[in-house]
């Protein structure tokens, strides 16, 4: 079964490579036609990468083949098939070195694996065409003056085959991968970066004349705009594009002298940095996307610890009103119970109410508006701020402009930031003492906005951290989350307002919100 899988395989991979050989067969240099662009090279590699190295024998058999039926054995059997052992070993190690480099997956999916696939395929191609140009010479089959020329051909046509064939295959057999190519060939904004390919392409060797490695610039806009908007899977498709309308162009112009050598080395230039782009744009996407999966997480804590706090009051109070309720029963007054229960009910609806929209803000930023009188806001986060600093001797101050008109918010969510900047305060305090004090002023900003400041008696905040402490994951705090003030000023903007921090001797938070919903 074993050899009749292997058979299978071969079978494929041979009419394959014969092909692509057969394509790629353009202006060959000396008996044994090295061509200046071998993506069966990239075939072969990748071939024994995915296969392992038990499918060297069938790339030495398939390289006979080839040239047999291509070159016609120019050089004799003996000849070929040392040259051909030659190449076979020589993408084995290839293959064999990007095997063990790679992992723990075969494919390009990071910066450091492109780099590594660039830094062994370079060089490598460089001494498999050094064996394969030496054995030659050493045939009397090349000349001595043709042998640096020859070398050199070789190894731009293997590396640039290389380099832009094998991303190609190595996608192709990633099941991800493939959905990536899927997906690019549904939105329509593909077959207009393809058609602006083409048209550089027509540009380059038709439209403006002359020496087309002189205009190949042109395709570095088209490329860059695809793998920008592509990533990977967009860079591997335009690099293959381009290397193929590359062909066409030299076929077409074939009874002319095209500096074919210069126009692959530039393709090269081409391709890597279209795939370095491609990959660091991927990067940059996975790493937004862990981002974003790790502030949600984090802001379900965070979540968690306001919707704590916040249903600590109507449970303090259910427990209180569920004492009393047996207190009456066992004093003979089931009379009163009524008006008891009905409390008891009114603080599970207001528990449930905190809960849902807390809930509904950090999943969707959902949220309530309504008119709230700002003194009802400074007394509930001084209420909060007092049981928080509970014996720690912190003084509390309110301030309140005369006539300020009622603002219209979220009461819910701006209590959970009124609270986390009380809570905060009064933990800058205890880092310097065991007293202090913090005031709650409020006054207007300007006609549209009311302007909360809550300052404290801590440290404060220099002025070089002004914007840091409002990024996630920043805290001042040994055990903090780093997310309350990146909430806080998340739930200030959705409002329309702004949370800011001013420097000084204490601490200083501004909350801007607007007197009436834009």
């Amino acid at each position: 079964m074993k050899l009749v899988r292997y058979l299978r395989a071969a079978a494929v991979f041979t009419p394959c490579y014969v092909v692509l050989d057969w394509v790629s067969y353009i202006e060959p240099l000396g008996p044994f036609n090295i061509t200046p662009w071998n993506p069966q090279a990239a075939l072969a590699v990748v071939w024994i990468l995915l296969g392992g190295i038990e499918q060297a024998p069938a790339v030495f058999g398939t390289i006979l083949l080839a040239d047999w039926l291509i070159r016609g054995l120019p050089g004799g059997p003996g000849t070929t098939m040392l040259t051909a052992a030659v190449l076979a070993a020589g993408y084995t190690v290839l293959a064999s070195a990007l095997q063990l480099l790679l992992r723990p997956k075969p494919g390009l999916h990071t910066l450091r694996q492109l780099t590594l696939f660039v830094a062994v395929v370079v060089p490598g191609t460089a001494f498999i065409a050094a064996g394969f140009v030496g054995v030659l010479l050493v045939s009397h089959l090349l000349e001595v003056d043709a042998m640096l020329p020859g070398w050199l051909r070789f190894w731009v046509g293997d590396a640039v085959g290389i380099l832009v064939t094998a991303p190609l295959l190595l996608a192709a057999a990633d099941e991800d991968r493939r959905r990536s190519f899927v997906r690019l060939v549904r939105r329509g904004e593909t077959y207009l970066q393809v058609a602006l390919v083409a048209g550089a392409l027509w540009l380059i060797f038709a439209g403006l004349g002359g020496d087309p490695s002189h205009h190949v610039y042109l395709l570095f806009l088209p490329l860059i705009w695809i793998a920008i908007r592509n990533g990977l899977p967009g860079a591997i498709l335009g690099v293959g594009l381009v290397q193929l309308g590359v062909v066409l162009g030299i076929h077409h112009r074939s009874l002319q002298a095209l500096p074919v050598l210069e126009l692959q080395a530039l393709v090269a230039a081409l391709t890597l940095t279209a795939l370095y782009l491609g990959v660091t744009v991927d990067e940059r996407q996975r790493a937004n996307d862990s981002l974003r999966l790790s502030l949600r997480l984090a802001a379900a804590g965070e979540m968690a610890g306001a919707i704590a706090h916040e249903v600590n009051q109507p449970l303090t109070a259910l427990t209180n009103y569920g004492r009393s309720g047996q207190l009456l029963l066992e004093a003979g007054r089931p009379a009163e119970l009524a008006g008891v229960m009905e409390k008891i009910l009114a603080e599970a609806g207001r528990a449930s109410e905190v809960v849902r929209r807390l809930r509904d803000f950090f999943r969707g930023g959902s949220m309530r508006f309504e008119r709230v009188a700002v003194d009802a806001l400074l007394d509930s986060a001084r209420g909060a701020g007092v049981r928080t600093a509970a014996g720690s001797g912190i003084v509390f101050h309110t301030e309140l402009e005369p006539d300020l008109p009622e603002i219209v918010v979220d009461r819910l969510q701006i209590e959970v930031v009124l609270r986390n900047l009380v809570v905060n305060a009064v933990e800058a305090i205890s880092l310097g003492g065991p007293a202090g004090s913090i005031s709650l002023r409020a006054r207007r900003h300007d006609t549209g906005f009311v302007c909360i400041v809550v300052a404290d008696s801590g440290p404060g905040v220099p002025a070089s951290e002004r914007e840091r402490v409002f990024e996630p994951f920043v805290s001042g705090k040994p055990t903090g989350m780093g997310l309350g003030l990146s909430v806080s000023r998340a739930i200030a903007e959705a409002h329309g307002g702004a949370l800011e921090t001013r420097p000084g001797p204490g601490g200083e938070f501004r909350l801007l919100l607007p007197f009436e919903r834009g």
